[in-house]
């Protein structure tokens, strides 16, 4: 097969993605890629080409993490269905090559592909990541190609009962991508960690998010008597709507049901295709951390996807040392 790895514009990356017809995230959007250069890290930007036409598209980054220096590849490579096989055999081995040329320790791929498709990533030496999540690899995703009535009509009962509270529980909803908006967010996303003791996301990550995406990330914020108690980031594409992040304070209306029904309605009026509430935990593992959190995204109606698990390929024997430290944090968080 005469494919070719060859780096290309960020107008090419979004071209070829907002056409790709198969499982694709923001992840692999150039705004992504700026967000994390903005961050410090070197982004790279290839097309994969069968002769002079480009059948697939990749963006990875360099992470200077001291556990050990690696390449990730964020919900990619994205590659057409006739070509998939072979051009991710062979972007696999030029993915390796250019690790050691940035002497990484180890490389890692998030694809969205099947847990079926580990043919090609075996044969290619790679190995299943010890970590429990790098990128969601089971997500629960709404059509919102539906009506709006429909939508509500396919939610859980229960769900559909809050959203009909919403206009009777008096609560507003502020959306915006300032950083007042950000202020309200992240008011209520340090109670979130206070009470629930995950580590936080650095503010400046998000504010960095904020300038980078600009009108394709939103805040959505649920006041009532004047305080505000739930707010949810939403990241847009041409494709999809994205929860990125939530945060909320303990109220009896539905101010959480509120936030989304608003970014659900809105990711409609852009066109999106779909909404995407990212990662979920396993229905048949109840004493998951993120049980809770699951439950309620499901309420909202929608499908489960389940991709491959994140792959490595060690480059080096200081990836053996990460090996054993991200199992056990994997083990310390429950799963």
């Amino acid at each position: 097969m005469n494919f070719t790895l060859k780096a290309i514009t960020p107008h090419e990356l979004d071209a070829f993605y907002d056409t790709f017809e198969g499982e694709k995230s923001y992840l692999q959007t150039s705004k992504y890629g700026d967000f994390r250069e903005a961050l410090g890290e070197k982004n790279f930007r290839f097309g994969i080409f069968f002769g002079d036409r480009i059948i697939g598209t990749v963006q990875f980054q360099r992470i200077p993490a001291r556990r050990g220096i690696h390449l990730h590849t964020p919900h990619g490579p994205l590659i057409i269905a006739k070509h998939r096989e072979p051009a991710c055999a062979f972007f696999l081995e030029e993915y390796k090559k250019i690790g050691k040329k940035e002497k990484c320790d180890f490389v890692r791929v998030s694809p969205l592909f099947s847990p079926e498709e580990i043919s090609a990533f075996s044969q290619a030496k790679f190995r299943s990541a010890p970590v429990h999540l790098v990128n969601p690899e089971r997500t629960w995703v709404l059509d919102l190609t539906q009506s709006e009535e429909d939508i509500l009509k396919n939610m859980r009962s229960s769900t559909r009962y809050e959203i009909r509270r919403i206009e009777k529980s008096g609560i507003k909803i502020r959306r915006g991508n300032t950083l007042q908006d950000l202020d309200i967010f992240w008011k209520l996303h340090m109670e979130t960690v206070s009470r629930q003791g995950f580590v936080p996301f650095a503010r400046h990550t998000t504010e960095t998010e904020l300038k980078i995406f600009g009108k394709n990330i939103l805040m959505f914020s649920a006041e009532i008597e004047h305080i505000f108690c739930s707010s949810s980031i939403i990241i847009f594409d041409n494709n999809a709507a994205y929860y990125h992040q939530g945060a909320s304070i303990y109220r009896k209306e539905p101010v959480s049901h509120a936030t989304l029904w608003e970014a659900i309605k809105e990711a409609k009026k852009r066109g999106c295709r779909e909404f995407n509430f990212w990662g979920v935990s396993p229905e048949d593992k109840p004493s998951h951390p993120w049980t809770g959190l699951s439950r309620f995204k499901r309420g909202f109606g929608g499908s489960e996807r389940v991709f491959l698990h994140a792959q490595d390929a060690p480059l080096t024997l200081k990836y053996w040392g990460n090996w054993v430290l991200e199992r056990y944090r994997k083990w310390k968080r429950g799963y």
